[in-house]
């Protein structure tokens, strides 16, 4: 999960991006999830559509770009996509992992944008926590990578957490380092 501080940091993101390539080339199955950084330049209420062009546009763009310099697999999606993600209430997050289990089938990384579709035919922008968590139960996923402040907290029964706040902190949690 590319969070705040990875997406607002040069370096963590380049460390982060080298540990989702070994990951790759060491035949673990990674979905990235991000969110729109710290500092969006527009608020999620006022205006969704401008909110979903930096999010999938801006910040996807640059994060699959960064990974694919590492290993070009790298795909982006939106959670829109295929209603990947489906908001039914605020707490509420329906999955399909239709398109998400196809990419990761044909040997790619999906890089999903925490923009979601909502029943009432609105965008929703979640933080990359709450698109994460209900992702990685439906793929029951076995590590998710919280990157940084607020990322993760409390997150899936089903998962590890690893700070994503620190460079290399994937590989250091793998083999038992700290």
């Amino acid at each position: 999960m590319a969070g705040h501080a990875v997406l607002a940091d040069e370096k963590l993101r380049h460390a982060f991006c080298g540990d989702i390539g070994f990951l790759r080339y060491s035949g673990v199955r990674t979905v990235v999830v991000h969110d729109g950084g710290p500092h969006p330049p527009i608020r999620p209420g006022e205006d969704p559509a401008a909110l979903r062009r930096y999010v999938a546009g801006h910040v996807q763009r640059g994060l699959v770009g960064k990974l694919n310099e590492r290993i070009p697999l790298a795909v982006g999606i939106t959670g829109e996509d295929c209603r990947t993600l489906t908001v039914r209430d605020e707490a509420d997050v329906l999955v399909d992992t239709g398109v998400v289990r196809v990419l990761l089938d044909s040997g790619r990384i999906p890089v999903v944008s925490s923009i979601a579709y909502g029943r009432d035919g609105g965008i929703h922008h979640l933080d990359a926590a709450s698109a994460a968590a209900p992702l990685a139960s439906a793929l029951r996923g076995s590590l998710v990578l919280p990157a940084g402040a607020g990322a993760g907290a409390g997150g899936p029964a089903v998962a590890a957490v690893v700070d994503m706040s620190l460079p290399h902190a994937v590989l250091r949690h793998l083999h038992c380092l700290g």
